[in-house]
């Protein structure tokens, strides 16, 4: 047992810190198992000690960290060294590996699917670990090893491969220890005296170093200056406020409710950091979100067990949708929580013309709508508050299109002209007669009683010139 957990921190001298995460006080908190775990971190000989006393005790769920640390607080910008990759199997979460033993999926299914020879497997009591530990290196390596967790997880995702256990302060259970859940021991399943450095496995990565160099020298060359304002920012955080909101009550209503808590909130405040939030305001914020879950989290869980290290990047998008698992039928409720395709392919469709306007969507509304304030204004003298109603707009709506109806009489007018003139040339065509559903070409027909009269004012009364 203590054999694997000295590979793995093999290179720590007495200045580095290893942590353990288990229910050291069985008053400390609530009678919830999870809100009584909490970290001690200890210098690695003293550290050695203790996992050896969890072992010996046959403790429950006890875990251990498998990155070192500077000093006693266990967060990202406090890692010292990197040394090992943990890959976290849930198979039992998919439903044709769920009947099979830890055992039996490793030796039957994953074994001949990984591309390097595994330092340990083991048994974590429901699913398995598997341990690449290396060489250590410094901290500075951090965005590579984030990188090589990322190809991992694209290579493996469909066995089972856990997300949410990918973190460079990642913590395993310690083999000889007691998991409560399965009520089953922690065990070894195979151990190998591997010899890795971190850049063994760039052979995962999509890309060379020197590929990387050259995309990121022409990026720079080529990126146009953008201000990243604090404005800009604060918008784009109230967007992704709502969205994180939204999937709560879809995940409320479809009665899905744990597994993703954590780590909803946890990316709230990270984001809420990078839009400038002080940690207060985040905290204050993330409390408020955690109310919208069926099953809040505890105050201290909130406070101390989803708070992100300060000066963190925000984590991307796509980050985001694979950790929370948000579907695509969730993403298409979701404005910013969705995939680039997702985006693109909407993107595309407001694009799209219509095939007898030539127009948009987007811009036939516009003009359509322009055209219906004109008429109801000059020709049946309504009032903005009458038009408002009848449309089903925004009285402001209506101000807007009158000022820009007096203030481009040209432009307008040229508009509707080449609107009514396509129609005229499209109304008796075979297309518009069969291919054309009868309510549309009723709605187009009394746009063009209306784009008659709304063009008579605007020669007679605005002076525009008849083309």
């Amino acid at each position: 047992m203590m054999e694997l957990i000295k590979k793995i921190h093999a290179d720590s001298d007495d200045t580095c810190y290893a942590g353990i995460l288990k229910a050291w006080d069985q008053t400390f908190c609530s009678d919830e198992e999870e809100s009584r775990l909490y970290d001690k971190l200890f210098p690695v000989n003293e550290f050695y000690k203790q996992c050896e006393i969890e072992i010996d005790n046959y403790s429950e769920d006890s875990y251990f960290t498998i990155n070192s640390f500077w000093n006693t607080k266990k967060q990202s910008m406090d890692v010292r060294h990197l040394n090992c990759f943990v890959l976290d199997f849930d198979f039992y979460n998919i439903t044709k590996y769920k009947e099979l033993k830890p055992i039996d999926f490793y030796n039957n299914v994953l074994k001949k699917k990984l591309s390097f020879e595994p330092t340990a497997v083991v048994d974590s009591g429901r699913g398995i670990y598997v341990l690449y530990a290396f060489k250590h290196c410094s901290y500075h390596l951090s965005k590579l090893y984030k990188s090589i967790t990322k190809a991992f997880f694209k290579k493996y995702q469909r066995y089972g491969l856990d997300p949410k256990a990918m973190n460079i302060t990642q913590v395993i259970r310690i083999p000889g220890t007691l998991n409560t859940r399965a009520f089953k021991e922690v065990e070894i399943l195979e151990f190998n005296d591997t010899n890795y450095s971190i850049q063994d496995f760039t052979s995962l990565l999509p890309h060379t170093a020197d590929e990387v160099k050259k995309y990121r020298k022409d990026r720079i060359k080529g990126k146009s200056k953008i201000s990243n304002s604090k404005q800009k920012k604060n918008d784009r955080f109230q967007v992704f406020l709502e969205d994180l909101k939204k999937l709560i009550q879809m995940r409320n209503h479809a009665k899905y409710y744990e597994g993703y808590r954590e780590y909803l909130i946890y990316i709230m405040q990270e984001w809420a950091f990078w839009s400038g939030y002080t940690s207060d305001e985040a905290i204050d914020t993330a409390l408020k979100v955690n109310q919208l879950f069926h099953e809040p989290l505890s105050e201290h869980e909130v406070r101390n067990r989803c708070k992100p290290s300060p000066g963190r990047m925000k984590s991307s998008i796509e980050t985001i949708i694979s950790k929370l698992e948000i579907s695509h039928d969730e993403c298409k409720h979701l404005k910013i929580l969705c995939p680039r395709w997702m985006k693109k392919q909407s993107y595309a469709r407001r694009k799209r013309k219509h095939k007898l306007l030539n127009m948009t969507e987007k811009q036939s509304e516009l003009l359509e709508r322009r055209t219906s304030v004109c008429e109801l204004k000059y020709d049946k003298h309504m009032k903005n508050s009458q038009i408002a109603y009848l449309l089903g707009i925004d009285k402001s709506t209506v101000t807007r299109d009158l000022q820009y109806i007096q203030s481009h009489p040209q432009q307008f007018s040229k508009s509707l002209e080449t609107f009514l003139n396509e129609m005229e040339c499209a109304r008796h065509t075979e297309d518009f007669m069969r291919k054309t559903l009868y309510d549309t070409q009723m709605q187009l027909l009394e746009w063009m009683k209306r784009g008659y009269t709304a063009l008579q004012y605007l020669i007679q009364e605005l002076g525009v010139a008849k083309n």
